[in-house]
């Protein structure tokens, strides 16, 4: 059977680290695609702001260029001729220099006057950079792009720039296998120069663009793209616009899914392993508490319940040590708080009302009144058998009582049917800490409640001027106004007492008084006492 329970914890351990590292993974990987899907937007854009910029500085410098071409003379003279020339040599970019006359004729370049003039088209009256083309050229006989200007006096100055200087700025191979990177006439969105294979979104009307934009939808081609549309500064006429398919923003190399395979599977094994861990490290401390108990280990020590009134001890509270053949004896913060996790508390307070019983009994048969007080929680007043134990320990000790926080209470739904079993039978309940929880008066009007115990930090705040003084006073008035008994715990000083024994709380409970005392010392007390009684 042990083999079949380490298995099943086997089995279980394996199955919550799996969905563990499952849940923490995929949140991960979910996070860390859409963070290298961002980046991969915003590398696309500066790859685009970069294309633009080095297409713009060019145009304007051509654009510089044209400005300052007012004083060409469309005769070719010398001046005019050597400046053209120098202006090409200076600029790669460009490739002739020419000037057209009003009536559309080319009659001078930066290879000499035309004679006859070659027929183009008519100059256009307006102001500011524009551009037309790609043309074939006469001279060079290769593919260029045009950029003009219009004169003031109706000639237009122009600069042939080869269409092959706009390609390789536009290679798509240089700016991350973009989908395609096109220059577009930012009227129409017809493409002047392209690479790739352009298409535009559906159902959206990107031109005219005024502005740089954003655009994440589907294409015409079907494919959903994430593209990025800037209009060039220089010549607004003009847009650049790169694109790139959604499914291939992020490329996921087979290496680094590898590593996240192996990352996840270590995880997941070391995740196991400590959840193991933890399980043999509870069904030790299991083991340890009922080799304990089978070795009368744990054993019982008594608070005494002083009288003040009569300087007699009244009761017990009884609470639980342990002397461990290797650290000696703990106190209940050293096992308790584990016990109650892996549920043995159940026999260890078993144990103690048990063992209270078989030592207490003689003293209690000879002072029926001599009361015995147990901590209890809600788990082991949802215990059939320890509420059976505390009812067989009733005979032996006439005054029990249980003792109940308020946050044990909170969480038990059935809390008011099993105290009234306990009530029936004689047994005093009482609310320990009272007033640290948050519904002490609603447990009184609606439970047996007959005793409530002072919190120690209300008694320590007797003669100080805190928060919990206006509350302890409060807490004595409602006491005698609701006829319920008060124990006060933690008293200390004189001064303490004092004050509690002027408000009429007469039982105390403290190291002003005693100590928690093992039997033997509990006995030898109370027989001191009855001895100076009977002097």
């Amino acid at each position: 059977m042990r083999g079949v329970h380490s298995l099943s914890k086997l089995v279980k351990n394996i199955f919550a680290a799996w969905l563990a590292c499952s849940f923490i993974f995929a949140i991960m990987a979910a996070l860390a695609y859409v963070h290298q899907k961002e980046t991969a937007k915003s590398n696309l854009i500066a790859v685009s702001n970069r294309i633009v910029a080095d297409i713009d500085k060019e145009f304007a410098v051509v654009d510089d260029t044209l400005k300052h071409a007012v004083n060409l003379s469309p005769n070719c003279d010398n001046a005019s001729l050597q400046y053209m020339r120098r202006l090409v040599f200076a600029n790669p970019g460009m490739s002739e220099i020419g000037v057209i006359n009003p009536n559309g004729e080319l009659v001078c370049n930066s290879f000499g006057k035309l004679n006859p003039p070659v027929a183009t088209t008519m100059p256009i009256k307006q102001p500011g950079l524009r551009y037309y083309g790609p043309i074939i050229t006469d001279y060079l006989e290769l593919p260029a792009f045009v950029l003009a200007r219009t004169r003031a006096d109706g000639y237009e100055v122009n600069v042939l720039m080869p269409d092959h200087w706009l390609k390789t700025a536009l290679d798509i191979s240089s700016h991350h296998n973009t989908d395609f990177v096109a220059l577009v006439d930012n009227r129409t969105g017809v493409p002047v120069f392209l690479n790739g294979d352009y298409s535009l979104p559906l159902g959206r009307s990107l031109f005219p663009q005024a502005n740089s934009t954003v655009v994440e939808s589907r294409f015409d081609d079907g494919q959903v793209k994430f593209a990025y549309v800037s209009p060039l500064p220089s010549l607004t006429q003009m847009s650049l616009i790169v694109a790139k398919n959604d499914a291939e923003l992020i490329a996921i190399s087979w290496i680094w899914v590898l590593s996240l395979v192996l990352v996840y599977l270590v995880s997941c094994v070391g995740l196991t392993l400590l959840l193991n861990s933890y399980d043999k490290r509870q069904l030790s401390n299991k083991a340890q508490i009922i080799k304990a108990l089978n070795n009368s280990e744990l054993f019982n020590v008594y608070q005494p319940l002083v009288d003040v009134s009569r300087g007699d001890i009244v009761g017990v509270e009884v609470l639980i040590r342990w002397r461990h053949p290797i650290e000696g004896v703990l106190g209940p913060a050293y096992f308790i708080p584990e016990a109650e996790r892996d549920g043995t508390i159940l026999d260890i307070s078993i144990a103690q009302v048990e063992q209270a019983m078989a030592e207490l009994a003689d003293l209690a048969q000879s002072q029926p009144d001599f009361k015995v007080s147990f901590n209890v929680n809600g788990l082991l007043l949802s215990s059939k058998r320890y509420i059976d134990t505390l009812l067989a320990a009733k005979m032996a000790l006439p005054c029990i009582t249980v003792e109940l926080t308020e946050r044990d209470m909170l969480t038990q739904g059935q809390i008011k049917t099993v105290l009234n079993e306990l009530k029936r039978a004689g047994i005093e309940i009482a609310i320990d800490d009272f007033g640290t929880g948050y519904s002490g008066l609603q447990y009184l009007q609606s439970l047996p409640i007959d005793l409530l115990k002072i919190d120690q930090s209300f008694v320590a705040s007797i003669g100080l001027d805190t928060l919990q003084s206006p509350v302890l006073s409060a807490v004595i008035d409602m006491a005698e106004k609701l006829d319920k008994k008060l124990i006060a715990e933690g008293v200390e000083t004189m001064a303490q007492a004092e004050y509690l024994r002027h408000r009429g709380v007469t039982v105390h409970q403290g190291w002003l008084y005693h100590r928690a005392l093992t039997l033997e010392g509990l006995l030898s007390t109370l027989a001191e006492k009855n001895k100076k009684r009977a002097a």
